[in-house]
């Protein structure tokens, strides 16, 4: 069985959790309050600056060609759905460029992003490779179920650009690319090694659904 299967099985049933989130169901059926997907809009933007960061910092430990590449497509793919996505969402939504300087993350994200800091720290690329992994599948796994399980709703809420963002062929594409690249740069660890870094991406897993409920929560 490949990393990436094992990973899933050891996560599913956090991500089943996240397809069942308020948050995320209320987005589908199209009546999430204004505000409240103003905050996550926000927030999620300053996510992403920290994660590009991230990513950055996880290339400067490659010394492998190929690796080196990949994440350059990453970082690419990251800063394309900041534009195609986020930057779009706050001019739409009125968000100015002094409200996001003065903004910080909410705890939730600020001990997320700590934590994906201390997986590379701990545990090199593997580690990283494995935590940010999760951020990119968890978030086509909630689209592609929640698609699938109010098809009707989806297609008439005024958050579908949302779904339609997550589950479109380029965003897949390089999660899929994703996957394989770990597959191939962690085949053949065993079974100890496996086990750390099931528990990193179940751990983030965990952030995820602390995300959405605070995120709930906040207004």
């Amino acid at each position: 069985m490949k990393l990436s299967e094992k990973l899933f099985l050891s996560t599913k049933e956090l991500w089943d959790l996240s397809t069942e989130k308020p948050f995320v169901i209320e987005m589908a059926k199209g009546t999430l309050i204004d505000q409240k997907f103003r905050n996550y809009t926000l927030q999620d933007y300053l996510y992403l600056l920290d994660y590009a960061e991230i990513l950055r910092s996880m290339k400067a430990l490659s010394a492998d060609a190929g690796l080196t590449e990949f994440l350059d497509r990453i970082i690419y793919e990251t800063l394309q759905e900041t534009e195609r996505v986020h930057l779009p969402n706050i001019k739409k939504i009125g968000i100015k460029d002094d409200e996001i300087v003065r903004s910080n993350e909410i705890k939730a994200i600020s001990d997320y992003v700590a934590f994906m800091g201390k997986c590379i720290d701990e545990e090199g690329l593997p580690g990283g490779l494995t935590a940010l992994l999760q951020c990119s599948w968890v978030y086509a796994y909630i689209s592609e179920n929640v698609m699938l399980k109010y098809p009707a709703e989806v297609a008439s809420s005024k958050y579908r650009f949302w779904f339609e963002a997550y589950s479109c062929k380029s965003y897949l594409d390089a999660n899929q690319m994703w996957i394989d690249t770990l597959d191939k740069q962690l085949d053949g660890l065993d079974d100890k090694e496996t086990e750390r870094l099931c528990r990193i991406f179940k751990q983030c897993a965990i952030y995820e659904n602390e995300l959405w409920d605070a995120l709930w929560d906040v207004i």
